[in-house]
């Protein structure tokens, strides 16, 4: 029955696409196909939590489940999909009829680039390294730069958390995956901060990419030690959007390929206060984002940038904060550093420790790694 359902999804789709490429956009066939259409996607991405459709050769795959021998219909559609470079497309619960009809009518009329569309519930475009009906689940090359960073979330989700969080504590796995994917759809409905994200994204992709991994980390850390869900999801906010005071550090300085001089160096060290500026403007339901922005540099011994006269501990998503920022910065390639292997990056943060981290904090973070 579930093969059955799924295959009506596709032919549904194939059938409003015609619609929408012969009819005028109010004409009544056409209303009634996407009406149908609707429902059933609505449906469908509730139950699977985000309706996957592949793309491969002459078949389509639908949540992994194949229909090998398309009639004239899916045939048609799989060659639209060939001319528009896409290969899978991903739909999110909750998608309006009215993004679903623009995507339809995107997707019917053969014009427009898919850079000058903004959509709030779909990603599409190529898969990575597909070459068979269960490439379906690989990942995805978004043509969608907005819908990319969610779906750059789900993904490290999937492939970060799960190999991070120790075995007998599986079930965090989960609640983590959930906890981000709440942010994400927080974010997703909030214009302001998904606006911030995407400028960043322009600004500086490995920003953003770094951004999520760091909110994956410190979830990662949160749920370890226990903290409470809803400040769990918190904290994983506030990492998210720790860097988003480089949107005012020029690109040429964030992208530059070498080290920096002591005046590009100034400059990037004024991101943690324009980044607290920038979000003590903007309602993110806590003030942990702002708090972080600004402390995350601080290090545990009161060094760091920038400089504050009180000696009060930091928040404790900042201390969380501030492990992520740099395992993440040893371990990812950049254009002038190479990434560096696990074990040599915790031996280089364990010279750190109590000065540049706060020590029981670093434990639990090598707890989690190990």
């Amino acid at each position: 029955m579930t093969g059955d359902t799924l295959f009506l999804v596709v032919s549904d789709l194939a059938l409003a696409i015609q619609g929408a490429s012969a009819y005028p956009e109010n004409h009544p066939r056409v209303q009634e196909l996407l009406v149908r259409l609707h429902r059933r996607v609505q449906s469908e991405a509730e139950r699977l939590r985000g309706l996957n459709i592949g793309f491969f050769r002459d078949h389509v795959v639908v949540d992994e489940c194949p229909f090998m021998e398309p009639n004239p219909t899916l045939a048609r559609l799989i060659e639209r999909m060939r001319e528009k470079g896409i290969e899978k497309i991903l739909i999110s619960e909750g998608i309006t009829f009215g993004e679903l009809k623009r995507f339809v009518y995107f997707l019917g009329s053969g014009t427009g680039s898919p850079s000058e569309q903004f959509w709030e519930s779909i990603v599409y475009g190529r898969i990575e390294g597909a070459d068979s009906a269960g490439a379906a689940a690989l990942g995805l090359s978004p043509a969608s730069r907005s819908s990319g960073i969610m779906a750059g979330a789900t993904e490290a989700l999937k492939d970060v958390l799960a190999s991070m969080v120790i075995e007998r504590k599986g079930s965090r796995v989960e609640e983590g995956r959930d906890i981000v994917s709440s942010i994400m759809k927080g974010l997703h409905q909030e214009g302001m901060l998904i606006d911030r994200l995407i400028r960043l994204q322009g600004h500086d992709d490995y920003t953003v990419t770094h951004s999520l991994n760091v909110c994956i980390l410190v979830v990662a850390q949160a749920a370890h030690i226990g903290i409470p869900e809803n400040r769990v999801r918190e904290a994983g906010l506030a990492a998210l959007l720790h860097d988003i005071g480089k949107e005012m550090t020029p690109s040429i300085i964030l992208t530059k390929p070498g080290r920096l001089d002591l005046d590009e160096f100034d400059q990037v060290k004024k991101h943690p206060a324009s980044g607290a500026k920038l979000l003590r403007r903007i309602d993110c339901g806590t003030e942990l984002p702002m708090i972080v922005a600004f402390e995350h540099h601080i290090k545990f011994d009161r060094t760091g940038y920038p400089k504050v006269r009180t000696r009060g501990p930091l928040h404790i998503a900042s201390y969380m904060t501030q492990i992520a920022d740099v395992y993440d910065a040893l371990r990812s390639f950049r254009p002038y550093q190479p990434s560096i292997e696990l074990e040599r990056t915790l031996s280089i943060m364990n010279e750190g420790r109590g000065t540049e981290f706060e020590p029981r904090l670093f434990d639990h973070f090598v707890e989690i790694l190990s």
